[in-house]
Order: structure tokens, then sequence, then C-alpha cells
């Protein structure tokens, strides 16, 4: 009975907090975080998850902080409230770490804790919610015990250089350990995981990750596996500066200089192809955006992707973005009494194919800056 009432009591606490304050938005909290320190009363030396959310949603009051504050009442470590809503509450105080989780569209967050050496502690909140402007808010503060408050810092995601303007990006925070971890998503190439490890104070990068996935060379009927070919690094390419830019990769370290092969890889048909290769039996001969012609169906937007191998066959990818619209393979004649070459198209039979692309003149040259990236592969997901 003393329990039960304890536990009435807090949940009193809380829905009378958030009742006598607006809850906020995604965007709300975006645009105030960093411009708030917040007081966390009787934090003292050692504050748990819990109290510095409370702390948190105090000053920023959101449905989704109410909601993991109102079914944490009573969790032991490890356990988790079951809502009939189809979402979850984890609370782990002594590994720091509390979610509300869902495979819904409702709100969903994420907070954590990391111990510093100086004896303050690193505090993140995750907020989502995919039907506000700023569906995703990631909130990064110091605690100091002396003052007993939350004061604003930068985050990795701040830190971030993206290689692709127009990618969305994610984070995680750790259930378990201490690593924080960055995702790029575009749906026409694989995920890019951007792992940053703890020294005690600070996330540092360390490695990147990408998605395994399989491939087809400039659309021909054998399938490759990415992992099995012994790329070490990657770079973003975007030739046209559209914002689409396509995955390059290498086999060779980034710091490594010099020549090493590197292939190229966009979109077609829901499948990842390889639409230039330079090293080995190809060489990547040129890349450019085509020239407009009267009755031509290119556009000056269009851009080619030139490669020939060692049997003499040219290969010309035409993209739009990182989109391929179509490919033209141009083989020599098999019957030895023929000269010349046989070109055919591999595409969706639009009036914008033409195997005249491979006579196109070239209005620009395009040369690559590539910005090499060690990353692995992880397994690809089902």
């Amino acid at each position: 009975m003393r329990q039960f009432l304890i536990s009435m009591v807090c949940l009193l606490g809380v829905m009378t907090t958030a009742s006598a304050q607006e809850v906020k938005s995604n965007s709300d909290v975006a645009y105030l975080w960093e411009k708030k320190t917040i007081a966390v009363k009787g934090g003292g030396q050692t504050p748990d998850v819990m109290k510095l959310l409370k702390a948190f949603h105090n000053q920023f009051p959101t449905w989704v902080t109410e909601q993991v504050l109102r079914r944490a009442v009573g969790l032991k470590d490890g356990e988790q409230y079951v809502s009939d809503d189809d979402y979850r509450v984890l609370v782990d105080r002594r590994n720091g770490y509390v979610d509300l989780a869902s495979e819904t569209d409702i709100d969903q967050m994420q907070a954590c804790v990391w111990k510093r050496k100086n004896g303050h502690r690193l505090f993140a909140v995750s907020l989502y919610d995919q039907h506000d402007p700023v569906p995703n808010v990631l909130c990064w503060y110091d605690y100091d015990p002396e003052t007993e408050t939350l004061k604003s810092e930068r985050s990795p995601r701040d830190e971030f250089r993206k290689d692709h303007p127009h990618a969305q990006l994610g984070w995680n925070l750790p259930l378990t350990g201490t690593d924080f971890e960055l995702m790029e998503y575009d749906p026409l190439f694989p995920n890019l995981t951007h792992v940053y490890t703890w020294d005690g104070m600070r996330h540092h990068e360390a490695k990147t990750r990408i998605e395994d996935f399989r491939y087809q060379c400039f659309a021909d009927d054998d399938w490759l596996q990415a992992s099995e070919q012994g790329f070490l690094s990657y770079a973003l390419f975007d030739p046209t500066n559209c914002g689409s830019p396509i995955l390059c990769l290498r086999k060779a370290p980034a710091q490594e200089q010099g020549e090493a092969e590197y292939a190229l890889f966009a979109e077609f048909k829901g499948d990842m192809q390889m639409v230039g290769c330079d090293g080995m039996m190809y060489l990547l001969n040129d890349i450019f955006q085509p020239k407009p012609e009267d009755d031509a169906p290119w556009t000056k937007d269009d851009v080619v992707v030139y490669t020939s191998d060692f049997m003499h066959t040219h290969y010309y990818a035409v993209l739009d973005g990182n989109n391929v619209q179509y490919f033209v393979i141009d083989e020599p004649f098999e019957d030895e009494d023929q000269h010349g070459y046989e070109p055919r198209i591999i595409g969706y039979g639009t009036d914008k194919e033409s195997i005249h692309i491979v006579h196109a003149s070239v209005a620009k040259k395009i040369a690559p800056t590539l910005r090499w990236h060690d990353f692995e592969f992880v397994e690809e997901e089902p």
C-alpha cells in the first residue's frame, strides 16, 4: 500500500508539472534549448538519467518526456512498460539510459548520461516527431555538480561535416556502451553510420560503417557482394553539384596516396549498379556532360560516365543526379567478318534513351575531386 501511495504521489507530480506548462513541440525545443541553462534541483554530485530528464522536462515539457517520466514510476533497471498504444518505455538508471520507442508514427525519445573524468556529466536528449517541421532534435548538455545546472554544448552532430548536403541525418544514443552513432540516409545508396567513441570527456569520430550490398556491373546478369571485393575507403562524388552524389569505393586506405582501383555506384531499377570503374580490367575514360544538340534527347543536366574494358567493350552510364537513366553497352561485333561496334540500350524504354549518346559532343568534362574516408562493411539489413 505504501509503495502504491509513493507511486501515485510521483505520478501526480509529473502530471501537475506538465499541466502547469504548455507542452512544447520539437520546433519549440529546437529553437530554445541552446539558450537555456537548466537548474537541476537536488542534482548533487551523481544525478541519474531520470533526475536530469525531469529537470529537462520541467524546462521543456513535451508529450513524450511526460510519458517516459510517468511510465517509469516503479520500473526497475532494465524493465519496460509496454503500452496498449504500441509503444514501450525502457528505463536503465544504472547504465544511464531511458527511451520511448515504437514502430508506429508516434513521438519517440532517448536520453543518456556519460560520466566525465572531471566529475561532470554529459547528458543528451533526442526527440523525434515525424509530423513536426523539425522532426529530429538532439540536445547536448554538460552537468556541473557544483552549480547543479545543465548548460548546452556542441555535439558531434554540430561538428559533423556532410559530404552529402541533402542526406537525412539520424542518430542513436547508446543503450549499452558509450559510442554515439550518427547516420546519413539516402534512399538511393546504402546507409552510412559514423561511430564516435568516448574518451572520458567527449566523443571523437572513429570509424564509418556502410551497409553491405549486392550490385551488378553495368546491369549485366551477374551479382557481386560489395564486402567481398576488398574495398577499404569511400567517397561521395556529386558530378554536377546538384546535391545528389554517387557512392565511390576504393581498394586502398584513405591515407594512401597514388593510384588505386575504385568504382562508382548508383541506383538503377531499385538495385545498385557499378556505373564506372578505374583499375584492373576497366579504364574510366571520361565523365562529362553532353552538349545539347538538335533532336537529341539528352540535356546539359545529364552526366555520362564512360568506361571501357580489356575486351574493347565500352560502357556509358547516363545519370540524372545519383540515379541511372539508362546504359549503353557498345560491344565489338561477335562475327569476325564484321568490323565495328554494335551498341545496345539497357533502360526503361523511354524516349530519352539513345544509342547516339556514345557520339555526343562534350559540353563539360568533370574531374572527380574525392575526399576518401576509411570504412568497414556491416551486415546488409533484411
